[in-house]
């Protein structure tokens, strides 16, 4: 027996409030990966060039306020939005005699806001980098 218009256009109805929801579903992960990706890179930027920054210092104060604005710094630049953010800095090795290998660690954690208003998607997430770089071993430090 032969289908009628209108049991098509309910077939089509039905496929699609089937298909719909998955393909928004699909959408929203593809937006939260993405976004974990990029954001998780930035802080991994953002700390490798802290560090970087506060192990050409010469004293623990100046490295780490300078390994803190490089890191925000880094994040405004890049554009990622953190909600809460915060920069440590590990000075220790600045305060190592001379001519015995250091470095200075510093680790950027930044809450990423992900845009995502879909149920079952995570609204925030929290991402963590530490990096480390090596002190000069004969440069001067006080």
């Amino acid at each position: 027996m032969p289908r009628t218009d209108d049991q098509r256009g309910m077939m089509v109805a039905v496929e699609t409030a089937i298909i719909l929801p998955v393909l928004l579903g699909v959408v929203g992960l593809l937006i939260v990966l993405a976004t974990h990706a990029l954001a998780q890179m930035t802080v991994t930027s953002a700390a490798s060039q802290a560090a970087r920054a506060a192990s050409i210092e010469r004293d623990t104060a100046t490295a780490t306020s300078s390994a803190r604005a490089v890191a925000a710094s880094t994040l405004v630049e890049s554009g990622t939005a953190c909600r809460t953010s915060s920069v440590t800095v590990n000075t220790a090795g600045l305060r190592a005699p001379l001519g015995s290998p250091a470095s200075v660690a510093v680790t950027v954690t930044c809450t990423v806001d992900f845009g995502v208003g879909l149920p079952g998607f995570p609204q925030t997430r929290t991402l963590t980098a530490t990096k480390t770089s090596p002190v000069d071993t004969y440069r001067s430090r006080r």
